[in-house]
């Protein structure tokens, strides 16, 4: 498969807001796509759009597929961007992709299965205890995660609030989970895709 980066000749300075951009993870979750040609897709958590930018460009070239998003936007109490900033950067795929503003608790009743989860949400291991329990047995595909590895677990906002580290909550889910494994992606922020065996 042949890298294609005319799309970033649309691009004049977007407002991504997002840590995948450093270092360019558009580009693997452009890939995961194209490689596993999901029909649908959840995210949570999409801020700016970055992720969910990348994956509907995958959707478009493959020809089929949904993309449904899912974030608090302007009404999170930490650092976020209007819903209005996600509309506009992902308007071209506004036919593929779905925005909803609502808390991601419990969205999971709303599917019975999906191909690919994404989970971007200030991850930390409390939060993921909520969600993945309730998605991995509906999920056909991945469930890709925000984090997993050192540098990502040792950020600022996990050490002051002593939040739970991913890497530690991803060892003990595998021990209560043996159909399942996972492996980590760097650099910083870090990606951990989860599949069954």
């Amino acid at each position: 498969m042949k890298l294609n980066t005319d799309y970033r000749k649309s691009w004049e300075n977007p407002p991504w807001y997002s840590s995948y951009e450093e270092n360019n993870y558009g580009e693997l979750f452009y890939a995961l796509v194209r490689i596993y040609k999901p029909d649908k897709i959840v995210e949570l958590g999409t801020k700016a759009g970055y992720s969910a930018y990348h994956m509907a460009r995958g959707l478009k070239t493959n020809g089929r597929g949904r993309l449904y998003c899912y974030d608090l936007w302007e009404n999170y109490e930490f650092n976020s961007v209007s819903q209005s900033v996600a509309k506009e950067n992902l308007k071209e795929y506004s036919n593929i992709i779905r925005l909803e503003s609502r808390n991601v608790i419990g969205v999971h009743k709303i599917y019975k299965t999906l191909d690919i989860l994404h989970i971007d949400l200030g991850n930390e291991g409390e939060i993921l205890e909520k969600i993945i329990p309730h998605w991995i047995d509906k999920t056909n595909q991945l469930i890709v995660i925000e984090g997993g590895g050192m540098e990502r677990d040792k950020v600022d906002w996990m050490i002051k609030f002593q939040k739970k580290p991913i890497r530690n909550w991803l060892k003990n889910f595998s021990k209560l989970r043996s159909d399942i494994e996972y492996f980590t992606i760097e650099p910083f922020p870090s990606l951990t895709i989860i599949r069954k065996k």
